[in-house]
């Protein structure tokens, strides 16, 4: 919880500072606070689409509360984000993750 009360006072000092608000949406994941995580990812979404880092865990995000359409949306957001910004390591882990995830998809329709 520490962590978590260092991070909101940075970001008091920094409130545009994206990378603050992703280390503390990371923070609340791992403390099982989702909807406070998910808060801060849509507000990097809105206020700062360019972060990539964000994409990945955000989808992870949606995956483990059972939101996998939602999921996807998001690896496709960061997909485009990762070839508008020519970063191949973002690029491989967000389509190995959206494939994964539509991989799943197709297989639990054919059940």
């Amino acid at each position: 919880m520490e962590r978590v009360h260092q991070l909101k006072e940075l970001l008091d000092k920094h409130p545009d500072d994206s990378f603050l608000k992703y280390a503390l949406a990371l923070e609340y994941v791992k403390q099982g606070e989702y909807e406070l995580a998910e808060q801060y990812f849509r507000t990097i979404l809105k206020q700062d689409p360019a972060y990539l880092g964000m994409y990945y865990q955000y989808g992870k995000l949606l995956e483990s509360t059972g939101r996998q359409s939602e999921a996807v949306d998001i690896y496709s957001m960061g997909i485009q984000q990762a070839m508008a910004q020519g970063d191949a390591r973002s690029l491989q882990e967000l389509r190995e993750a959206f494939t994964a995830l539509t991989d799943i998809s197709i297989h639990d329709q054919d059940k």
